[in-house]
């Protein structure tokens, strides 16, 4: 059995990590947690070499590749561009709410000899029984601490809901936020923010259900109506048939917030939404003005009802198949360069669409496959250009093997 210990009164050569949520706390947070850290060594008598400091602003410590400073940390140690033996935080907190947590500190010291310690505990010893005891409750902690808060947000965005305020986030399309003003301490603030109609879209918005309910048209020729309109301001434009189909669905525009209809979770550093059960929804009758009548939102919900069971594929669960569904998002990829390639014109994410297979004169099984532009057909892009996935799956691989093999013949990938 291994019996290493970490004797803080060794000059080690370490690092700082620090690390804001959000842009909306103190935006000297980074500085403080520096302070404090600086505050604890110099109280602690250590003689720590402190050679680089890495920081993340307004990242969710939920996520790992979205924090550039700690994955710039995370590379010069793996790379050994940077020689260091402690990544010195504030809490533990601020190095990450991972439930990998315990994993990426054990990779740490056991793959580059790297301890990851914290000055509210004084950094103590993580190599030691009782060291090994705190850390497990640190880990735990950092990962409950962020469902604690999440869970006080919800009830308090349920409470506004229900108290008919605004619970957050942008105004829907066609409203706009009025802040009321209370008086604390003789001294006005804002006490919540209500839902009005917004002049500027509120009349757009109701075009587009006129319309829906006129011509039944689908969400897709919906929004190219919308983009081909010389009388809608171009900073609105362009409209895509998604979210021309969430603003058809959603139950605010006659005036019923229905609330909490979805849940949000990080997963494998992806933010997953999955929908809740119904019996979870909060519904909140004259919640805000309405901007068009419940009898035309019923109208065009049964028309795209029509549109949907066209489409429908039966939902029948068979009793042999698997009833507990991994919660990290994926997806099959047929198609080498699925999810890479965005327009040139609009900077969309392309998607894929193929033919039906067919028959060749040989008796082989055929299908053709392009990359597009999908807000090509709502008329929000004007690029047009259908790209072959073989040809351009044979384009990239060349240019790669290129690169890395800037010494081999250059041929073209078969």
């Amino acid at each position: 059995m291994l019996k290493r210990q970490f004797n803080p009164r060794v000059p080690h050569v370490a690092v700082k990590y620090l690390r804001m949520s959000d842009d909306l706390q103190n935006k000297r947070s980074p500085e403080q947690q520096s302070h404090e850290i600086d505050l604890t060594i110099q109280r602690m008598g250590y003689a720590f070499n402190v050679t680089k400091s890495y920081r993340d602003e307004a990242i969710s410590g939920r996520l790992l590749r979205k924090r550039a400073g700690y994955q710039e940390m995370m590379r010069d140690i793996r790379s050994g561009v940077v020689q260091t033996d402690l990544i010195l935080v504030d809490t533990i907190e601020r190095f990450g709410r991972v439930h990998e947590l315990e994993s990426i500190r054990r990779g740490l010291y056991e793959n580059h000899g790297v301890l990851v310690v914290a000055a509210d505990s004084n950094f103590s010893d993580p190599l030691s029984p009782q060291g090994r005891a705190l850390a497990m409750v640190e880990n735990m902690r950092a990962s409950e601490d962020g469902r604690i808060k999440a869970h006080n947000v919800l009830r308090g965005k349920r409470d506004c809901a229900i108290l008919k305020h605004w619970p957050g986030g942008p105004a829907p399309f066609g409203y706009a936020l009025k802040s009321v003003m209370k008086s604390v301490h003789g001294r006005d603030e804002v006490d919540h923010c209500i839902l009005v109609p917004d002049p500027s879209t509120a009349a757009i918005l109701q075009s587009v259900f006129a319309k829906a309910a006129a011509t039944g048209w689908g969400v897709t020729r919906l929004a190219r109506w919308l983009n081909e309109r010389e009388d809608i301001q171009p900073a609105l434009k362009p409209f895509s048939s998604a979210t021309i189909g969430r603003q058809l669905d959603s139950t605010l525009y006659f005036g019923e917030l229905t609330w909490n209809v979805h849940c949000t979770g990080i997963v494998a550093d992806i933010r997953v939404l999955e929908r809740n059960d119904e019996t979870e929804w909060q519904r909140v009758p004259d919640f805000c003005q309405p901007l068009v009548t419940k009898e035309l939102w019923m109208q065009v919900q049964a028309l795209r009802e029509l549109r949907r069971a066209k489409l429908a594929v039966t939902e029948d669960v068979e009793l042999s198949a698997k009833q507990i569904q991994p919660s990290a998002s994926g997806m099959t990829l047929n198609y080498l360069l699925s999810g890479l390639l965005y327009c040139s014109e609009c900077g969309v994410r392309m998607v894929l669409s193929t033919t039906q297979i067919y028959v060749t004169k040989a008796g082989d099984n055929r299908n053709y496959a392009s990359y597009r532009c999908p807000a090509y057909r709502a008329g929000g892009c004007a690029n047009a250009v259908s790209v072959p996935e073989a040809w351009v799956r044979e384009e990239v691989i060349a240019i790669i093997r290129q690169r890395l093999f800037p010494w081999a013949p250059s041929s073209k990938a078969t």
